[in-house]
């Protein structure tokens, strides 16, 4: 903390920055702001990117970033874990709310699409009384269709799209020589925004998959709409997350149409979903339940369970066990990557004879930490062949887009929550979906990893460093 005035006003331009809007996840009104500093701690102890810290200047203590510039401009990765502790809404994500609502009150011929996250069926309904951890996705899809939407599908679909192509992925690299390992995973946008901005040095270890979210974002514009008898231009596509840093993913430039739009019209996080709700009156303890439009609604295990810290590792594992070997991965093979008592977990699975060394991190501030223990050759660490990494402690079930857990047994609910659906899921591997499978054979050239699959469903990364 800074006490001159003269020292706090260096690099600012005569005032403090009150109100920021620059970013498109986060945004702030230090107009609110009661100088509790919980953002501050967020940002240094959890995402480790020391971005805020608090300043005092002729006697106002404020939340300011450190450069003095624009959020924006920062190495922010809109992880939304400083919008979690605030008590005033000081710090809050970009609003998704109006746009959206325009859209709907006022759809002049366009068809109203949204997606739904695996982590939204659990932890949405905590903002609206529910108890935590229980499975709500009948009531959101009822919710969402009231409140104007025409198709409403899931996300665990495509969570088991990006497991197959990730997994197809992984089976290369373990078999070429010359392929960069460790790969890491590329699902979280908020680590992908920690790479590009601060540690570009592992774009090549980034997986090229799109994350769940993107690929059925291109599937919703690019195939869907032959379905049904329309063209792209006609669909809304918006996408229901537990993540601020979904709502940087949607801009990039490689997940635009050829005419230049988003492929995703909106982003709206749980918390903004619970308000649109709560604002349109609707009750929801009471709603009935209604299935997910059956054009992209089924899931494997593997899917269900990817929004938890070492769900996307161990999903994808299984996939690539079980094309190495015909069979299933055996439950207990790789529980050492579950849970939250760890911020890093290592675990090795033989496939087809071969240890393949595997390690979670989740908190950027361990990731970092993992990375640096990977970079130094440390014993433990070496030969790790494939790492996930999510920004959020817990995983996106305990997302920044999310209603806070109040308590540590609310996280532990949500996490038990992701692990009954796979345990009551019909296929536990995601090359098992019977649906996916029959999305390869009509668009895809029926091939995991094809052309096809890799023109819509996968991406590349840019060095955007961020200079102190």
């Amino acid at each position: 903390m800074l006490a001159s005035s003269a020292t706090a006003m260096k690099g600012f331009a005569n005032s403090l920055r009150m109100k920021d809007y620059s970013s498109t996840g986060i945004n702030f009104d230090m107009t609110k702001c009661i100088n509790c500093q919980s953002c501050v701690r967020a940002c240094t102890n959890i995402a480790g990117q020391n971005v805020l810290k608090s300043l005092t200047v002729n006697g106002k203590s404020v939340v300011q970033t450190v450069t003095g510039k624009p959020l924006a401009e920062t190495n922010c990765i809109s992880c939304g874990q400083c919008t979690l502790g605030c008590p005033k809404f000081t710090i809050f994500e970009a609003d998704a709310i109006n746009p959206v609502k325009e859209v709907l009150t006022k759809k002049n011929g366009r068809i109203a699409v949204c997606q739904i996250a695996p982590a939204i069926r659990i932890n949405m309904a905590e903002a609206l009384g529910v108890p935590a951890g229980t499975i709500s996705l009948g009531k959101v899809v009822t919710a969402l269709k009231r409140l104007g939407f025409d198709y409403v599908f899931d996300t665990n679909f495509a969570a088991d799209m990006t497991i197959v192509e990730e997994a197809t992925e992984l089976v290369q690299r373990l078999s070429d020589k010359n392929a960069v390992l460790p790969m890491f995973t590329s699902c979280c946008p908020a680590w992908v925004n920690y790479v590009e901005k601060s540690d570009p040095s592992l774009i090549p270890h980034l997986s090229s998959c799109r994350s769940p979210m993107s690929m059925l974002s291109s599937v919703i514009k690019n195939v869907f709409p032959k379905k049904i008898g329309t063209t792209a231009d006609k669909i809304y596509n918006v996408a229901i997350m537990p993540c601020t840093a979904k709502k940087d993913e949607i801009q990039r430039s490689q997940f635009t149409m050829k005419d230049g739009k988003q492929e995703t019209g909106a982003v709206l996080t749980s918390r903004e979903l619970a308000k649109m709700i709560k604002e349109a009156k609707i009750n929801f303890k009471e709603l009935p339940d209604t299935p997910c439009d059956n054009f992209y609604s089924e899931a494997s295990g593997g899917g269900a369970i990817f929004c938890a810290t070492g769900g996307v590792m161990e999903a994808a594992v299984r996939s690539a066990y079980k094309f190495l070997t015909k069979k299933e991965l055996a439950p207990i093979d790789l529980q050492d990557v579950r849970g939250v008592a760890s911020g890093v977990k290592l675990a090795e699975v033989d496939i087809a004879g071969t240890k393949v060394k595997v390690a979670v991190a989740h908190g950027i501030k361990n990731a970092m930490t993992l990375i640096k223990k990977i970079k130094s050759g440390e014993e433990q660490f070496k030969d790790v062949k494939f790492v996930e990494v999510m920004a959020c402690p817990g995983g996106c079930v305990v997302g920044g887009g999310s209603p806070k857990a109040k308590t540590k047994k609310a996280v532990q609910a949500r996490l038990n929550a992701t692990y009954s659906i796979d345990k009551s899921s019909k296929h536990r591997t995601s090359q098992d979906n019977p649906q996916l499978l029959q999305l390869y054979k009509e668009s895809f050239e029926g091939k995991f990893g094809g052309h096809v699959a890799h023109h819509l469903l996968h991406t590349h990364y840019k060095n955007r460093k961020v200079n102190p």
